[in-house]
């Protein structure tokens, strides 16, 4: 079957442009500020528009998106995550912010990806606009880019749902069709919703409408971009905490579960959520952990609810993979980090802002382990996985399985990779994991100043892909590459 090109560069070329306006809001913003930086958006943003426009003319203005197959899906996304950052870095390179192409466009894809990395070594001292731009970054990439483009799509001509499936990968709740594009709007809505609430309440607190605006964009995309290199630890607000850790908990639940309960009313589904209920077992039992140890060793010579309030912080940052930080949690501990590492791995729920393995997998590998157990003891027993009192399906529990193994065997390569650079031990493995799961922060040395800038040119490139790859769920993008993809 031949593959519909029109229709990968009729999405990829409309999400570009739309990459341009974006620019040009950030050019406002340091026209404000009267910065200098208002060119080097200007002309991003004009290189941008150019690019995404002859995209969308090489596939004809007359042209109307009707059927799309499986081909066209994974290469739209795959296209427009891998061509986004590219563009995205045009505003870090022209401004100076960061003179390095390959520096620029880690920082791009660290910002779509929702990662928190950074190459940014003073961030104190970064532009307004800069800093605006890379906030915005990741609250386009939160929902997803691709996401976004659903709720246009009667602009562009067409219904294409299975842009969400190739988007979102993963075990949903509910199934939205035959209704995607008004269901994506709903989300979106509920999105922007959440953003302009924890604006709304950060700028009520000790923040600027600045940083209240920067820090809402990054909460809500669950991205841990920061206007301070101290990151929220510049505030020392046990409120900005805890408006921050709602917010992010709240972010790194399922979306399409917040769209019922919140929309449509149907509480009890909140409380019957089994993915859920272990999230939050999950934040709870990792908090008293870390607390239990800190107290301990007497970490802050203060008392268990001091303790407490920056364990909580911290666990929800990594579970949720915002990578904000209030403390300098590297002095904590082995075992600490231990559990951040899991938390890295493990992560938040599916059809969330947040990255990683997603808590689902982990619910449904872990009943199935267990079954496994009850299987040798009733070879003949009939004993399927249920979660939320539905049986899933043994296909969708191989899939799942294939999915933890490859998503593993990725971090063990990419830990030997890092290594084989130089990177030492702790570095590489945390480095690994938190690119993929989108995390952003890390262990040791690179998570001393916040910033990854002393990594190796290749190190960067080759985590910058780990961080698309992550973000896309591994499948999305690696099809790509199969051979059977471009044969059938």
């Amino acid at each position: 079957m031949l593959i519909n090109w029109k229709f990968i560069s009729k999405v990829v070329g409309s999400i570009t442009v739309l990459e341009s306006v974006v620019m040009l809001l950030s050019a406002v913003v340091s026209g404000y500020y009267g910065e200098p930086e208002v060119q080097a958006f200007l002309v991003s943003a004009a290189i941008t528009f150019g690019a995404g426009f002859l995209l969308f003319a090489l596939s004809g203005f007359k042209y109307r998106i009707r059927v799309v197959g499986k081909k066209e899906s994974f290469l739209g996304v795959g296209f427009t995550w891998l061509l986004f950052p590219v563009f995205g870095a045009l505003p870090f390179y022209f401004s100076g912010a960061l003179p390095n192409v390959m520096n620029a466009f880690f920082e791009a894809t660290s910002g779509i990806t929702t990662t928190g990395a950074t190459m940014l070594t003073n961030i104190d001292a970064t532009s307004h606009g800069i800093l605006f731009w890379r906030s915005n970054l990741q609250w386009l990439g939160g929902m997803g880019i691709i996401v976004f483009s659903l709720a246009l799509l009667p602009l562009l001509g067409g219904e294409v749902g299975q842009l969400f499936d190739a988007e979102t990968s993963g075990i949903t709740h509910d199934k939205f069709r035959p209704r995607i594009t008004q269901v994506a709007k709903r989300l979106w809505g509920l999105y922007m919703l959440f953003t302009a609430t924890v604006i709304l309440l950060l700028w009520l607190g000790p923040m600027s409408l600045f940083d209240a605006v920067c820090h809402g964009f990054s909460t809500i995309s669950t991205g841990g971009f920061s206007t301070k290199q101290e990151s929220l630890a510049w505030w020392h607000s046990g409120y900005v905490e805890t408006v921050v850790a709602i917010f992010m908990v709240l972010s790194a639940t399922n979306y399409s579960l917040l769209y019922f309960v919140l929309l449509k009313g149907k509480i009890k589904k909140f409380f019957k959520d089994e993915e859920l209920r272990w999230f939050l077992i999950a934040i709870a039992v990792a908090t008293l952990l870390v607390s239990g140890s800190l107290w301990q060793a007497n970490a802050y010579h203060t008392n268990f609810a001091t303790d407490l309030r920056h364990s909580a912080f911290q666990v929800i940052s990594f579970i949720t993979t915002t990578g904000f930080f209030t403390q300098n949690f590297a002095g904590w501990g082995a075992f600490c980090l231990i559990i951040f590492l899991v938390l890295m791995i493990v992560c938040g729920c599916a059809g969330s802002t947040s990255g990683g393995m997603k808590m689902v997998r982990a619910v449904v590998l872990s009943k199935n382990t267990v079954n496994e157990y009850e299987r040798l003891v009733h070879p003949r027993a009939i004993i399927p996985v249920r979660l939320n009192g539905t049986v899933v399906s043994f296909g969708t529990v191989q899939r799942l399985s294939a999915f933890a193994f490859l998503y593993m065997c990725i971090i063990l390569v990419s830990w030997g990779v890092l290594a084989s650079v130089g990177l030492p031990f702790k570095e590489a493995l945390s480095a690994s994991v938190s690119a993929i799961s989108n995390v952003g922060l890390t262990f040791g040395a690179l998570g001393e100043n916040g910033s990854w800038i002393n990594l190796p040119a290749f190190a960067k490139g080759y985590l910058a892909l780990l961080m698309i790859v992550g973000r896309l769920e591994i499948f999305t993008l690696i099809i790509l590459f199969s051979p059977g993809f471009w044969k059938h």
